[in-house]
């Protein structure tokens, strides 16, 4: 039987407002001497800076872990970050190099981002109005968690709010299961929440996903792996994926390839609800990056509003560029058994040989009716502009190879 410390016995106190950093790890570190154990945060509040987890602790979450809102309770460390190495803050729950654990609960992980968000879009705005650079790591944010080089663990049924930066996210992780977590972010008002991808599955093998929520403003289920003219050299891949069963609300992208992906192969993505304004079918071909994608199935897949495919070329006004000229494959993308209803446009596939390529491409079993009025992208603010996708056509050019049964836009088949 598992030994259990509840950080109450350490201290903790449980009002919102005290910071309960140490508390929390001593309980984790008392665990760790005993291996085998769980620390458990009960009902209620607990302020917390970064913690990390032990060697033989399991993580149980009943009531809300709340990350404090400044920035110095996180160390600045050389981490994980858009694809590279980078000085960056430590997450609020970080794991590393740890095998056969599970974070697990009924309770929430609350990042307590409004402060970072609106520190970021301030620093945005003033460098555009001043004609200055901006990129994302100009203004450090936390994530929820990070965990690296780590195997054979679960993450099951916590909820997810208000990151500060990427909400989940797995570094080079083997033998993963996540399942029945609920991922959610601001996305509308004044103060929007910025960067917080749902989860970041980068350099993983052998992960499934299941039975899990999100809604957040960028982009929701993350396949990642390396930027930059050397990724696809100093990264391993990103391969022998499943994503299942999963409900989809607000987003940039359902299931999006990129920005930050070099090697890919082997991702299952089916019977997935897309409920919200989002992009279901997205890759990101980058400039300075030698990507390939390899063996993807989109199947069984229900949507209402946003786009279907966003297959093109892309960069963030935010993000660093390292390179140019860099080739980008896709091969054998088939997607197929797709009901789409009232969205604002079938969306794009687009390749420019030799440059970016795009083989064996299979559509098959896809009906797509467009909305009777017209939308456009609600997440576009003033200084993100992009030609609108065509509302009554699939567009694709230059795709070397494919096949099509049974796809069809407004009732014609194409």
């Amino acid at each position: 039987m598992k030994m259990e410390y509840n950080i109450l016995d350490y201290g903790a106190v449980p009002d919102g407002k005290t910071l309960n950093t140490l508390q929390i790890q001593r309980a984790i570190d008392e665990a760790s001497a005993f291996n085998d154990s769980t620390v458990i945060i009960p009902e209620g509040t607990f302020l917390s800076g970064a913690i990390y987890l032990k060697k033989g602790v399991d993580l149980q979450i009943d009531g809300t872990l709340l990350g404090s809102d400044d920035i110095s309770d996180y160390p600045m460390v050389p981490t994980r970050f858009e694809g590279h190495q980078e000085i960056w803050p430590d997450a609020l729950v970080n794991v590393d190099s740890l095998s056969s654990f599970t974070i697990k609960g009924k309770g929430t992980v609350d990042g307590n981002g409004l402060p970072y968000y609106k520190k970021f879009w301030e620093a945005r705005d003033k460098a555009i109005n001043e004609g200055l650079p901006f990129v994302n790591k100009n203004v450090p944010r936390p994530r929820l968690f990070y965990i690296r080089h780590s195997s054979d663990f679960s993450i099951e049924g916590i909820k997810l709010r208000n990151s500060g930066f990427w909400n989940l996210h797995l570094y080079d992780c083997k033998n993963v299961i996540v399942r029945g977590i609920h991922v959610s972010s601001p996305h509308e008002g004044d103060i929007r929440a910025a960067s917080t991808d749902g989860i970041d599955i980068d350099v993983c093998e052998n992960l499934v996903l299941r039975e899990s929520y999100f809604e957040v403003d960028d982009d929701c289920i993350c396949i990642k792996g390396g930027k930059g003219p050397k990724a696809h050299i100093e990264n391993k891949p990103t391969k022998n994926i499943l994503i299942e069963d999963c409900v989809i609300g607000f987003g940039h992208g359902a299931v999006t390839f990129g920005s930050e992906a070099c090697l890919v192969e082997n991702v299952a993505i089916r019977n997935l609800k897309v409920k919200g304004e989002n992009q279901v079918v997205r890759f990101k071909f980058r400039p300075d990056t030698n990507q390939s994608f390899r063996n993807i199935t989109f199947e069984n897949i229900e949507m209402t509003s946003g786009i279907v495919f966003a297959i093109r070329p892309w960069i963030s006004r935010q993000d660093e560029v390292y390179g140019e000229d860099n080739p980008s494959l896709i091969e054998n993308l088939t997607v197929r058994n797709v009901i789409a209803k009232d969205v604002m446009a079938p969306g794009r596939i687009l390749a420019d040989p030799p440059l970016t390529v795009i083989k064996g491409l299979v559509l098959e079993n896809i009906s797509i009716e467009t909305a009777k009025e017209e939308l456009s992208l609600s997440r576009h603010d003033k200084y993100e502009e992009e030609r609108s996708a065509l509302k009554d056509k699939l567009e694709m050019e230059n795709i070397t190879s494919y096949e099509m049964h049974n796809v069809k836009v407004n009732g014609e088949e194409i």
